[in-house]
């Protein structure tokens, strides 16, 4: 049987999660389930593609993955399932959150949109289809249900796509990026990534948020800095973060999503 990977915005104070589980493993009795996440923030799609892109690279092979961030109608979107060339499967809504993770995975081999409703809960209620649809039918793929059987055929290339933030590269060298995310430690992680910057690690750097002007280092791990140094590092998904060693860069400098971070190089001061 495939383990199913779930991701989703319910978070864990209530019983969305848990119903959703308890459908899965009604359905496919035994089935390992791995909760990658269900902290995205609410409706945030782009960092839901996000973090499901970067899940692929460490989940098990041929998982089936189950991803529920959906904050629009629910009449108007399609509902999918798709199978990726790797053989990994992806359930969801069609609304940008998947494609990423399919082309992480060598991209969309056949996608169905799930208007078979032998295989969803019943009664199917309005406003939890992640229940009694998504949920429903990835434990159908895991036990071992062939994806024609979902519904309907989609060609792969009517998809949703998402538009990711970009970085841009400035003529002096500098770099300009987006605050995409700002996580429980108040690291505040840009649209650029490490390949973006031309810098050696101990570089210094200006750092510019509106108004303000700050001197930080671009550093390979936080132990080369001093605790409460501004610092320029590269996080677990490759990305580029804003940080304060054993601080909250966010709460210090007041920074807030979809914030435009300068990063410019800059001179070591003259030794006397």
């Amino acid at each position: 049987m495939r383990p199913i990977c779930f991701i989703s915005d319910y978070g864990l104070s209530g019983e969305l999660v848990g119903t959703c589980k308890g459908v899965m493993m009604g359905i496919a009795p035994g089935v390992s389930i791995i909760d990658v996440t269900h902290s995205i923030p609410k409706f945030d799609v782009v960092r839901g593609a996000e973090t499901l892109r970067h899940a692929t690279g460490y989940m098990p092979e041929y998982a089936v993955y189950l991803a529920v961030i959906d904050p629009g109608d629910k009449t108007e979107r399609r509902e999918l399932a798709a199978e990726t060339r790797s053989g990994a499967c992806l359930v969801g809504p069609d609304n940008g959150l998947l494609m990423p993770a399919a082309e992480a995975l060598g991209g969309v081999a056949r996608a169905v949109q799930l208007t078979n409703p032998d295989y969803h809960v019943h009664p199917v209620s309005n406003s939890f289809h992640g229940r009694d649809v998504f949920s429903a039918v990835a434990a159908h793929l895991a036990a071992g249900t062939d994806l024609m059987d979902l519904g309907e055929d989609v060609v792969p290339a009517s998809m949703a796509l998402i538009d990711f933030p970009r970085a841009r590269r400035e003529a002096n060298g500098g770099l300009v990026a987006e605050i995409i995310d700002i996580d429980r430690f108040g690291n505040a992680r840009l649209s650029a990534t490490r390949d973006d910057i031309e810098l050696r690690y101990g570089a210094p750097v200006q750092i510019r948020v509106r108004d303000d002007v700050m001197d930080a280092r671009y550093l390979e791990t936080f132990g080369t800095s001093e605790t409460g140094d501004l610092v320029l590092v590269t996080d677990s998904h490759w990305r580029l973060s804003l940080a304060v060693n054993q601080g909250n860069a966010a709460r210090a400098l007041l920074l807030s999503l979809g914030d435009e971070v300068r990063i410019e190089p800059r001179d070591e001061p003259a030794s006397s």
